[in-house]
Order: structure tokens, then sequence, then C-alpha cells
């Protein structure tokens, strides 16, 4: 076996040193996607992947970028999570529905992006600024009513979240009481379910 073929299966396994070694792309600030998207900062990690902040050159305008992970694993679900998102957004054109909008996707160094609306905070993050003294009655009663609104629009849609949990609620903005659904990672259609807990 030569020097150059052993080398190469190592370039491989990290997907020629883009990714880490669980199969996370390697963010770097500035650095571009698939020359569209230039990353500005990173919001947050999950088994799903990385999401970052970036800047969308072809629409002018800030999104969230879902990076999942270079992994067979994550292929199918990543495949059904896409699947779900574009469903639930044709159904709700007017974004009324309390539920996050999927704006665009690219595969990129073999791993799918997907681009969402920019939000603010998540509830676990807000209850941690109120030093988890809890809220008012009035608040709580706002962020109830768009979750039974947002669930009802899942259940009418066959969909199961799966996953939901105050990480998963994030506010459109600090300032302001209205909230949307994310992560739809491990969510599934009724009767299509991929994982044996659900």
């Amino acid at each position: 076996m030569s020097h150059r073929s052993a080398n190469s299966n190592n370039e491989e396994d990290s997907n020629f040193g883009f990714d880490d070694s669980k199969g996370n792309y390697r963010v770097t600030m500035k650095d571009h996607i698939a020359f569209r998207y230039e990353i500005l900062g990173f919001l947050g990690k999950g088994s799903f992947g990385i999401a970052v902040k970036a800047f969308d050159h072809k629409r002018k305008e800030e999104v969230a970028l879902k990076i999942i992970k270079n992994k067979k694993k994550y292929y199918y679900q990543a495949g059904v999570e896409l699947k779900i998102l574009q469903f639930l957004k044709e159904n709700d054109l007017e974004d009324t529905m309390n539920i996050i909008h999927m704006k665009d996707y690219v595969v990129f160094r073999k791993h799918l992006c997907i681009s969402f609306e920019l939000m603010s905070i998540n509830l676990y993050e807000f209850l941690k600024l109120n030093e988890f003294e809890g809220l008012s009655l009035g608040l709580i009663r706002r962020f109830a009513i768009q979750l039974l609104y947002a669930l009802k629009y899942l259940k009418e849609n066959d969909v199961i979240h799966c996953d939901l949990k105050p990480e998963n609620i994030l506010l459109k903005d600090t300032a302001k009481s209205g909230i949307k659904i994310i992560d739809f990672g491990s969510s599934c259609f009724q009767g299509e379910r991929v994982y044996t807990y659900i």
C-alpha cells in the first residue's frame, strides 16, 4: 500500500479535513457555505450537528443555519426533517402557526445545511435570565395559547414533534412574547415513526 492511498483514506474519514471526529463541520468565522452563507457566529450544538448565525448573500438577510452531521445515520432523519419542514411551511403560508419556517437548503461538503428565519433566545435561556423565578401569569398565558395553537396545527397535519422542551421554543424577539417551535430533527409523521422510543 502506498503512502498516498493510506493518507487519502485518513482524509476521507475526516471529509478531507472539513469535519471533526464526530462528523460535525469545522466552522470558521467569516467562512462561506456554498458561496452563499457567510458564518457570523455560533448558535448551538446538538446531536444533529451545529447551528450558526449566517448572512445569506442571495437573500441579503441574516439567518440561522443548521449544519447536519456528515454521518450515515443522520442522512435519513435529516431527509424526514426536511420533508416535514417543507410540508408545514406550505400549509402555513401566512406564518401564523408558531412553527419555525425553513427558508432554503443546500448540500455542502457532504453536509445538509438548512436555513431558517433568525430568532432570539429559547425559553430555557429566558427563564435563566429571570433567575428561574417563574414568569407572570399573563406571559404564561400568552406562551400557552401560542403553544396550543402550534400543537393543534401539528396534530391536524399528523406531525409528532418528539422533542418539545423549553430549549426548542424560541422567542421571536427578546422584548416581545411571540414564540415559535423549532428543531424538527426527531419529528415524524403519524404512522411513519422512525425511533422505537416514540
